[in-house]
């Protein structure tokens, strides 16, 4: 199939209707979290086992046809019946690997969630034996995740990514090695007790992640614009924000939630990541002092990502909005889901005092407080406030449904007394409206923008105060 030499490979109408089909199961797939309920009342989350499963069950429908025999016939064209599954699945990745050698940004976009869930090593990678699966073949499916990964972080942009034989061997290696955990997980190889486990846990959100990096490539491969690659959550690991326990901070379910409730938006996971990358944030030892502050003007409730930024810097977190209706959001049961984090009242609740809402919680140990203040964000200057982080995305030009303020060129001289002197401020803004002034970021540090999957372009960097 690798000799194949049409400019595009077009499947006929029977084949898009199959593509259109499992396109939506697979999209739907990376934005659902899945529950158990309990006959008794509550439920159990069946993260990450559930999508793993039923992208899993996508996948097998999709490796059944076979793609480069169907684009030239009426009818969809599936494999001989004495084919084997590894064979299928080979088959399937090797007509991807024709649309990623004339599109390599699109190989780069499939797989480029794995960059965020940390180097695949480390004793949390290896495998328990049994008879399907050996020691030695859970170390090899590791190293060339780690491999992979080695090849996504060093492209300088994501058409630089290689297409080579080498690559797509890893790949195929990999599939089949997942194959394998589902054939454990489907004939009861591993009890529900192991699935979930805290190292398996990890090891299967890498199965998941890499599985939907496969149909991800193949769904651009046919045409499509959106693929779960876009929009799969990615564990945010204490690399990114540093804890007291090592280890996962916050998972794909509590993720979920936080962007169904408008707490965090799509992606903002890897977000977290690709940040924390360019500025490193400062060790656990470095205590924030009480009046270290975070603000983010126009925030609505979109509170979740500053605050899993800011904390390594802050305890003060104020979000400014004014045209937000003042119903109270719920995000304490979801911050009560961080690990290392502590909600101080019992029952959590939000105090209120004149034009805002708080509530205080610890972090590492350490006492902080979200302000969500109703009033004009050019208030935030009246506040008894060190900034030592600078949060903001998503505002307008519009006074009706935003602020107007131009916070990251007019108002930002004013803005950078608010730090103290002898000290910096990181910050992170999409410039809008009115544009980033690029004059005001500290000399040492190289401002850095960054383009996330949507088209918004991010600035990053350290602010030094205005002397």
């Amino acid at each position: 199939m690798e000799e194949i030499e049409e400019d595009e490979i077009m499947p006929n109408k029977s084949a898009e209707e199959l593509i259109t089909v499992l396109h939506g199961v697979h999209c739907d797939n990376s934005k659902l979290q899945y529950y158990a309920e309990r006959l008794g009342g509550g439920r159990v989350s069946q993260m990450p086992v559930t999508p793993f499963v039923y992208e899993f069950f996508l996948f097998n429908s999709l490796y059944q046809v076979d793609w480069a025999a169907s684009s030239n016939e009426s009818e969809l064209v599936f494999h001989p019946e004495d084919f084997s599954e590894p064979k299928k699945q080979k088959a399937l990745i090797s007509f991807t690997k024709l649309h990623a050698s004339r599109k390599p940004s699109d190989l780069y976009r499939a797989f480029e969630p794995l960059i965020h869930i940390g180097k695949a090593e480390g004793d949390w990678t290896t495998v328990t034996p049994d008879s399907r699966i050996s020691s030695d073949a859970g170390k090899k499916f590791f190293s060339d995740i780690l491999q992979l990964q080695g090849q996504l972080e060093e492209c300088r942009s994501p058409s630089d990514v290689s297409t080579s034989n080498k690559v797509f061997d890893i790949l195929k290696d990999c599939t089949y090695f997942i194959y394998l955990v589902r054939n454990n997980i489907f004939h009861g190889s591993k009890t529900l007790g192991e699935i979930f486990e805290p190292n398996q846990k990890r090891r299967i959100e890498v199965y998941d992640l890499f599985l939907k990096g496969i149909t991800s490539l193949f769904f651009l491969a046919s045409g499509k614009d959106t693929a779960a690659c876009d929009f799969v959550p990615c564990p945010i690991y204490s690399s990114s924000l540093p804890a007291t326990n090592a280890g996962e901070v916050a998972d794909q379910s509590m993720i979920l939630g936080a962007t169904g409730k408008n707490f965090m938006k799509i992606g903002d996971s890897r977000l977290v990541s690709k940040f924390t990358k360019v500025v490193a944030p400062p060790p656990l030892e470095n205590t924030p002092n009480d009046k270290s502050s975070l603000f983010y003007p126009s925030a609505g409730t979109d509170f979740l990502t500053p605050l899993l930024l800011g904390l390594p810097y802050c305890t003060q977190f104020y979000f400014f909005e004014n045209h937000q209706p003042r119903q109270l959001p719920l995000i304490h049961k979801l911050l009560s889901r961080l690990k290392g984090l502590r909600i101080s009242s019992n029952p959590p609740h939000w105090e209120i005092a004149g034009d805002r809402h708080y509530f205080d919680f610890e972090f590492n140990g350490i006492p902080r407080r979200l302000h969500w203040v109703h009033a004009d964000n050019k208030a935030f200057f009246q506040e008894d406030a060190e900034l030592k982080f600078y949060f903001r995305r998503g505002d307008s030009a519009h006074g009706a449904v935003g602020s107007g303020q131009e916070w990251d060129s007019k108002l930002l001289p004013e803005l950078l007394k608010m730090i103290p002197s002898s000290s910096s401020c990181v910050y992170l803004t999409d410039g809008e409206p009115g544009g980033f002034d690029e004059r005001h970021s500290a000399k040492a540090f190289e401002n850095l923008p960054f383009i996330e999957s949507g088209g918004r372009t991010y600035y990053c960097g350290r602010f030094a105060p205005e002397i």
